[in-house]
């Protein structure tokens, strides 16, 4: 086991909480996906789907202490990733943040103040976690499209794709900084040799991508808009492929959403991949074609279907042993 990057991420904080946090025992550092500081309550990190508490309940002021350390004192140049609630950190973690909302005349949201919890996601690149679908799918990724609930390792697995695409030229429209997660414009995590248009929105990045980088592959994170839709249809219309990820957990889910299914219908995306969910991150569910996916809805039995129908009927790609 190695606690690097668990070491990675406790360095931005304050000395007195780094001790407290290397103190913990090292298979609950090693396998921690995140850590919780709350004012006013113990610390907490989680790991293997379980929670481990430590003694020290943390002041609130301690708590500013901490978003200052992970600013690096410099809160002012942090404030558009604060007022969407996050700060991308050196090693590529990420800190969550809360607090009182600021919002201007045009009820757009300003700034956080009186942060009072903070979650540091710990950034954590597996090599090879994308060799099994590349394989199944026999190298055509290009047009593909991730879904997974929160935590079920989708973006974990769209780094591992671009690096395993390492002899494509391929363009990442980095809108919330979790791919590349670039630090004064350098990424933090290995993404072979894309190139990132870190934070810009997704139809303005697309746009510029295929104008001044030709990328054979566009790939962007958590799509689900109504812009996405716009951005999508430009991608379409220059011929280049897409890979994506987007929320849900189930097939259910994704269909009776109006906008992904208007996505879908954009033919951006040839095969869908389902993610098993948070107790299992980067493991494969199934793997749908959309062809498939549609011609089953319109024949008006998706809903009456069982799990395992679908599964066979979709064509979908399961394991025997259920381990993907």
């Amino acid at each position: 086991m190695c606690d690097a990057e668990f070491r990675s991420v406790v360095k931005e904080l304050p000395a007195n909480i780094q001790d407290i946090l290397l103190q913990v025992p090292i298979n609950v550092r090693s396998n921690a996906n995140e850590i919780r500081l709350r004012a006013g309550r113990k610390i907490c990190i989680c790991y293997e789907n379980k929670l481990y508490f430590l003694n020290k309940i943390l002041k609130i002021e301690e708590i500013r202490e901490c978003f200052r350390s992970i600013c690096n004192y410099s809160i002012h140049s942090h404030t558009q990733e604060i007022k969407q609630g996050f700060i991308t950190m050196r090693g590529g973690h990420r800190a969550g943040i809360s607090g009182t909302a600021v919002y201007d005349e045009n009820n757009n949201i300003t700034n956080l103040r009186e942060i009072s919890s903070i979650n540091l996601r710990i950034a954590k690149q597996i090599h090879g976690v994308s060799n099994i679908l590349i394989d199944k799918l026999n190298g055509n990724v290009g047009k593909l499209l991730i879904i997974g609930s929160p935590s079920s390792g989708k973006t974990t697995l769209v780094k591992d794709i671009i690096r395993n695409l390492n002899d494509k030229v391929i363009s990442i429209i980095d809108t919330r900084g979790e791919i590349a997660a670039c630090v004064n414009g350098v990424p933090q995590n290995d993404i072979g040799n894309a190139d990132v248009f870190d934070s810009w929105n997704r139809e303005d990045g697309i746009i510029s991508a295929i104008k001044a980088m030709s990328p054979e592959i566009i790939v962007c994170d958590e799509i689900g808009s109504n812009f996405d839709l716009q951005a999508i249809n430009a991608c379409v219309g220059a011929g280049v492929e897409l890979i994506a990820t987007a929320h849900g957990g189930s097939l259910e889910e994704i269909v009776k959403r109006d906008i992904i299914r208007k996505i879908l219908m954009t033919g951006a995306f040839d095969n869908i991949v389902l993610l098993k969910g948070k107790s299992e991150p980067c493991k494969i569910e199934f793997i749908i074609k959309v062809s498939d996916l549609f011609a089953r809805i319109r024949s008006n039995n998706f809903s009456n279907m069982s799990f395992a129908d679908r599964v066979d009927l979709f064509g979908s790609f399961k394991t025997k042993s259920g381990a993907n």
